[in-house]
């Protein structure tokens, strides 16, 4: 009698409340539908005479990691008194991860609360029903903690094998299984081109216009979903990762990949080199005005392009407030500056033995930039070598952390530099700047602003005037 007695409970006046929690996991192994984990929670609410306030879920999430995760929600609404359940489908619903696994169960439960699983029924109120689905959280962490290490497994064999770690869609190819990447007929020569069009001079901002006025459309992956145009960040971001070079990208290291690339190792070289150039002056990228970013007062001072003057004509004015104490004026016709520069140019093409002349300057640069590369591959072997004796003296306790990260930073900052300056010093070898000087004169009147001063960047150091009545003195200062 008094055993039958102790196993009763108290009914309570209404039905306690629910919150009814589904993830349908990343992992396609995992991938329960939502609508299945409903079905079999809402079975088990009905049978323990729940009433079911909420139900979240979350898609397409994994159970690994908490963050950005709708379980925080679900868990709030415990915390706040607005549900007395969390029930899901399983317990490793709720999370794989050990750690997020015993804060989520100590929030709830720690205010009272409780936490069920509608298809492993335990008596969570008992020591062994704990211990049960404490071993469930377990298992759940191990079988993610296996999987995760059998997709690392796999990715490294295909990293090896350079192969992406993953299948997804690239730009400007396409994907057969069992064979791999191969470039697309239709827009790997599309991507190819804008590479080129790129090296040609043209910014970012034309290459987004020639692209959307086209038939073809970034694959998904790449940006943010849209409209399925293109955007300067997907634009940027197919062209910098270098699949289309041949490379592949693992944790932000390039390595050679195994599929066929649509642009030569030098076109690839020269890319990178006029990306970072043109990061530096990219104010100066979609200005209007030729020479924006390279031309300079004779005091010293830099010149800003504008309409200037009575007439608002355009103009280049000494940037120096003060300049009226160093010389006369201060402006200068941007059509002064222009046919200026474009007579230096002819006078290099124009000359008595022009042909042999151009040749002869672009075999001079390339030879130096072959000598200057050769010497900066053995400088930068002897800094590997000091980094790895460096390594070596941290192991075995000869400098302190602090003096080793201090140093290693350092040369890991040389090094940098130094490959920068190897690979700018490849594409001069590879193309010199005075074997531009044919082409860019001859399709001078229909390339836009933005491809001319690209080009002219390459050739020209700066352009140095001397603000003088009834003509300024302008003089090209060339880098070479």
């Amino acid at each position: 009698m008094n055993t039958s007695k102790a196993r009763l409970r108290a009914v309570p006046n209404a039905p306690q409340r629910a919150v009814a929690y589904i993830r349908v996991s990343k992992e396609r192994d995992g991938m329960i539908s939502p609508e299945l984990q409903l079905a079999s929670i809402e079975q088990h609410c009905e049978r323990s005479g729940y009433e079911i306030v909420e139900t979240i879920t979350d898609l397409d999430m994994t159970g690994r990691f908490w963050k950005r995760r709708q379980v925080e929600r679900a868990i709030g609404m415990i915390e706040a008194g607005s549900a007395e359940v969390l029930v899901v489908w399983k317990v490793s619903r709720v999370s794989r991860n050990r750690k997020d696994w015993a804060i989520a169960v100590d929030r709830v439960e720690g205010i009272g609360g409780r936490m069920e699983s509608a298809t492993e029924p335990m008596d969570t109120t008992t020591s062994s029903g704990r211990f049960a689905r404490g071993m469930l959280a377990e298992l759940a962490a191990f079988e993610s903690e296996r999987m995760g290490e059998q997709w690392k497994e796999t990715h490294n064999r295909r990293v090896q094998a350079g192969i992406p770690a993953n299948g997804k869609p690239r730009f400007g190819y396409q994907y057969t299984k069992g064979e791999g990447f191969s470039p697309d007929p239709v827009t790997g020569p599309v991507l190819a081109e804008a590479y080129r069009r790129y090296l040609s001079g043209q910014s970012f901002y034309s290459l987004l216009k020639w692209l959307n006025d086209g038939p073809t459309r970034p694959v998904t992956g790449y940006g943010p979903p849209g409209d399925g145009m293109w955007s300067l960040v997907t634009l940027r971001r197919v062209m910098d990762q270098g699949f289309g070079a041949g490379y592949i990208t693992r944790h932000g290291e390039r390595l050679p990949g195994a599929h066929e690339p649509v642009i030569t190792p030098e076109e690839w070289n020269e890319y990178q080199s006029r990306r970072e150039s043109r990061r530096v002056h990219r104010r100066t990228e979609r200005s209007q005005y030729l020479f924006s970013g390279m031309i300079r007062c004779f005091c010293g001072a830099r010149m800003h392009a504008g309409l200037f003057g009575s007439g608002r004509t355009p103009k280049y004015k000494c940037a120096d407030v003060a300049a009226k104490r160093k010389h006369e004026g201060g402006y200068v016709m941007t059509s002064t500056v222009e046919t200026e520069v474009v007579s230096w140019l002819e006078n290099l093409a124009d000359n008595v033995d022009a042909e042999a002349d151009l040749a002869a300057r672009a075999d001079e640069q390339a030879s130096k930039a072959k000598d200057t590369a050769a010497h900066l591959s053995k400088q930068l072997a002897k800094l590997g070598t000091r980094m790895d004796q460096l390594t070596n003296k941290m192991l075995d306790g000869t400098i302190p952390d602090d003096t080793y990260r201090r140093l290693r930073d350092e040369l890991q900052t040389q090094r940098d530099e130094m490959e920068v300056s190897i690979r700018d010093a490849l594409v001069v070898a590879s193309r010199p700047p005075a074997s531009l000087i044919p082409d860019l004169l001859a399709n001078w009147p229909i390339l836009p602003v933005d491809a001319k001063r690209d080009l002219l960047s390459r050739l020209i150091d700066y352009v140095e005037v001397e603000p003088m009545r009834p003509r300024s003195k302008v003089t090209v200062h060339a880098k070479w």
